[in-house]
């Protein structure tokens, strides 16, 4: 038998959507343990409604959760499965030739080095000679973008997924691509000077301003404006308790960030949700003789 076990992930924000010196798109984002996509080979399903790399003659699937809540479900059950593919037939492939062959990875590559390396991983986006035009994924047939930023990530993820929010995907969110954004340049700023060191030198003080920042910046305004007043009032409930929150892609799912369990637990026994670890090692495969 083959498994894969794989992971979820937050998208914190996409960096430039007007490609103004030469790029679009870039992001920024986190691997999670919890929730996961699990997958192995066998006699459940047969058919994908996406192409594999390689054949298999089934597959099962052993956990999964919920679609376009904005946790990468998309990106990683279709490199789950494309990983299973490749183990089955015996192929040593790279995960971002995966991500290729199943149409994952053009818009962000958040969800590709999350699964490959696993962390809080920073993408740099699309050469505009490659990418003309932005476009979420769905809409995207372009190769993913090259990592530049990878480190261990060192503290919990608190999520909510309020009954109340939104999924947007589909042709809403393609619209969405196509409105005016505004506060680039802030929010590369405060992504390069403020994030990412952040991250680096381990300041939880200042990773939670910076995310406190971004719901008001370039796409990422867009994308909390886009939301229920259920998910912004969370939101601000936290901010209240000491943690600035954000919204992960387009949502409905809310995080923050905490720097122990016993932080975490609290959150949950307040405002529901779920504590969960980062994913510092990407995703899995395992052999058994089972």
């Amino acid at each position: 038998m083959i498994k894969i076990i794989g992971l979820s992930r937050i998208h914190v924000t996409l960096l430039d959507l007007e490609g103004k010196y030469g790029r679009i798109d870039g992001g920024v984002g986190v691997a999670l343990k919890h929730p996961k996509i699990v997958v192995r080979d066998g006699n459940c399903y047969q058919k994908t409604d996406f192409t594999l790399p390689y054949p298999i003659p089934g597959y099962c699937i052993d956990e999964d959760y919920e679609e376009h809540v904005g946790l990468g479900h998309t990106t990683q059950f279709r490199l789950a499965l494309a990983k299973l593919s490749a183990e089955y037939n015996l192929k040593n492939v790279d995960v971002v030739d995966l991500a290729k062959a199943v149409g994952r990875g053009g818009t962000s590559g958040i969800g590709v080095y999350a699964f490959k390396y696993g962390g809080f991983i920073v993408d740099g986006g699309h050469s505009v000679k490659i990418k003309k035009q932005v476009a979420p994924s769905d809409f995207s047939t372009a190769p993913p973008p090259p990592l530049i930023a990878r480190f261990d990530f060192p503290w919990y993820i608190y999520v909510n997924i309020p009954n109340k929010g939104r999924k947007i995907f589909g042709k809403e969110e393609l619209d969405a691509f196509k409105r005016e954004v505004k506060g680039i340049d802030e929010l590369v700023r405060v992504v390069f000077m403020k994030l990412v060191p952040s991250v680096a030198e381990r300041d939880l003080s200042e990773v939670l301003d910076s995310i406190k920042l971004i719901q008001n910046l370039g796409f990422k305004r867009i994308e909390v404006s886009l939301q229920t007043d259920e998910v912004r009032e969370l939101m601000k409930k936290l901010e209240l308790k000491g943690f600035p929150a954000g919204i992960s892609s387009f949502g409905p799912a809310v995080y923050t960030f905490v720097s122990s369990r016993s932080e975490g637990e609290e959150l949950v026994s307040y405002f529901g949700g779920f504590l969960t670890e980062p994913n510092n090692e990407g995703a899995k495969v395992v052999w058994s003789k089972d």
